[in-house]
């Protein structure tokens, strides 16, 4: 149906001041009650479209149902006074500042309606859907607001979004729709509140690892109304590093030390979380008992110890190729001046005897290598002028007299080892490096030993200092006394043949902590510090390896 365009009068209507006059269709869910009374006072006519398409007068009391359409392009009002559809309540305003003829209109016709509007919401969105119940033609636009009616968008769809709204905000949106004639359907009016925006949140952070100069910390955080994105780490107020890892560890820390340290992380669409806040300190000393339990491989423990504690609180070397200077046979050695390496052996004792303790060289493939703490006594290299070791009066001392002396139990935890002891020439130039490969390494003598104890090489005095002397002459390793645990403090015997003609000498470590052949010959009496090498099988006990707390073994 076409709107109609009729010219007809009414009454006059005086308006001294704003009036609002209401011409209200009863909506559908207000059907019983009574309809509004119209011009009750004399002053309007309703014109209603009849079935021959013209309008006619009425005289009914009360405005029309459903089935009439308010015609809003033959309505109005001949000086400008202004008549306003409010869709929501049906109501006609007439608008105006003074005296006026003004025409209303409804025609015959049945206009689609707006049933129902449904919402969904985020924190900055809100989707209206719109149900209608059909009409003589169908929707052909509809018109959404979010801010109560003051401004509309247009949208072919009966569902529209609207995005970039603030979290936690009450909004009022109405909805209303024109038909492809025109004609308007009721408004409706939604207020829906916008989700709260749900910030992401540092749930804990646990401590995973700590050693004397750092500390490793792992973050559970989660997500709110997005997810996790970034991580942010400061420790002792210091500045925040970022990272997309929930992992963090903190280096180049003092031992010993408590460090606060902060984390917040934030989420994909840039919040932040709150600050959590946690106290960890790293480790003053790692012992050998604080990694190793009873029944564990001994030399498995000490790699175990190395692995954990690390070089500076181990004071172990592992001797690999990348390793500096190193003896390049992946042995691990403790160096420097006073690592704990103290074994009680060949005795069971609660307190184990001053005479008792030994001391760990290092891991050798399997074997522990040991040496006496204290020295044995002062004996003679070789009662003959020879410094053969098979036939040497200090290797019958140590595998007859000094051997003996144990126990049977603890004689079979010694193994029997091949040593090299083809010995070498002199050098004072040699370092710790030079000395092992020329005694026991790629340049050694073919000339081999099988036995059970003996004496410490030279290199294993020179590998005991610090490691920064190792790039230093042996010979002149007077300066390293006290960076060198081996260093006994008197002339001490090595197993180590000088190789010079016509001389028949071993090394020597001298009171000075330097080393040299022995000119005074092979009759000398000087320390003897016996040096064996354990089963492989040897079975960690218990103890830290302090001098008051020894390694026990099976």
């Amino acid at each position: 149906m076409k709107k109609k365009y009729v010219v007809m009068f009414s009454v006059l209507i005086i308006l001294s001041v704003l009036i609002y006059v209401c011409i209200s269709k009863t909506k559908e869910e207000e059907s019983n009650k009574t309809k509004p009374n119209v011009n009750t006072n004399g002053f309007l006519t309703l014109m209603l479209e009849q079935d021959d398409g013209t309008y006619k007068k009425t005289s009914a009391s009360t405005w029309p149902g459903d089935g009439y359409a308010f015609n809003s392009e033959l309505s109005g009002c001949e000086r400008g006074g202004e008549l306003v559809y409010d869709r929501e309540t049906n109501i006609v305003k007439l608008i105006s500042g003074g005296s006026d003829k003004c025409y209303v209109y409804f025609d015959l016709y049945n206009v689609a309606k707006i049933t129902n509007v449904t919402n969904t919401k985020t924190t900055n969105s809100v989707t209206l859907t719109v149900t209608t119940e059909a009409g003589e033609n169908p929707i052909d636009k509809y018109y959404f607001s979010k801010d109560d009616g003051n401004s509309y968008v247009e949208s072919a769809s009966q569902t529209y979004t609207f995005t970039e709204l603030t979290p936690n905000t009450t909004y009022t949106f109405k909805v209303y729709a024109k038909d492809t004639l025109g004609y308007e359907t009721n408004e409706e009016t939604v207020q829906v509140t916008t989700n709260a925006y749900v910030n992401p949140v540092v749930n804990s952070i646990t401590v995973t690892d700590t050693t004397t100069d750092s500390i490793s910390i792992s973050v559970s955080a989660s997500g709110g109304t997005n997810n996790v994105a970034t991580y942010y780490y400061s420790i002792n107020n210091g500045t925040y590093s970022s990272s997309t890892s929930n992992t963090k560890t903190f280096t180049g820390l003092n031992k010993g030390t408590t460090y606060t340290i902060k984390v917040y992380v934030k989420d994909t669409n840039g919040v932040d979380s709150s600050v959590y806040t946690i106290s960890a300190e790293t480790i003053n000393e790692i012992y050998l008992a604080d990694v190793c339990s009873n029944g564990t491989n001994l030399a498995t423990c000490i790699k175990n110890y190395y692995n954990e504690a690390g070089q500076e609180m181990s004071s172990i070397y592992y001797h690999t190729s990348s390793l500096a200077n190193s003896a390049e046979d992946n042995s691990y050695r403790y160096a420097g001046a006073a690592p704990n390496n103290y074994v009680c052996f060949g005795s069971d004792a609660a307190t184990c005897p001053s005479d008792n303790l030994y001391r760990i060289i290092g891991v050798f493939g399997s074997e522990v290598k040991l040496i006496k703490a204290t020295s044995y006594g002062n004996y003679i290299w070789n009662s003959n002028n020879s410094n053969t070791w098979s036939s040497s009066s200090m290797e019958t001392t140590l595998n007859s007299t000094y051997l003996s002396s144990l126990s049977s139990t603890w004689q079979n935890k010694i193994a029997t080892h091949t040593w090299k002891v083809g010995g070498m020439a002199r050098n004072n130039t040699y370092t710790a490096k030079q000395y092992y490969n020329v005694e026991v390494g790629s340049s050694s003598s073919s000339t081999i030993w099988s036995g059970k104890i003996g004496l410490i090489y030279v290199s294993d005095y020179g590998y005991a200092a610090n490691n920064g002397y190792w790039t230093t002459a042996i010979y002149s390793y007077n300066s390293a006394t006290t960076s060198n645990w081996l260093y006994l403090g008197s002339t001490e015997w090595t197993i180590s043949p000088l190789l010079i003609e016509n001389t028949k000498t071993p090394f020597i470590i001298f009171s000075s902590g330097t080393v040299d052949g022995a000119y005074n010959g092979v009759f000398m009496n000087h320390a003897t510090r016996p040096s064996f090498y354990l089963i492989s099988s040897t079975i960690y006990v218990s103890g830290s390896g302090t001098s008051s707390d020894p390694i026990r073994i099976n």
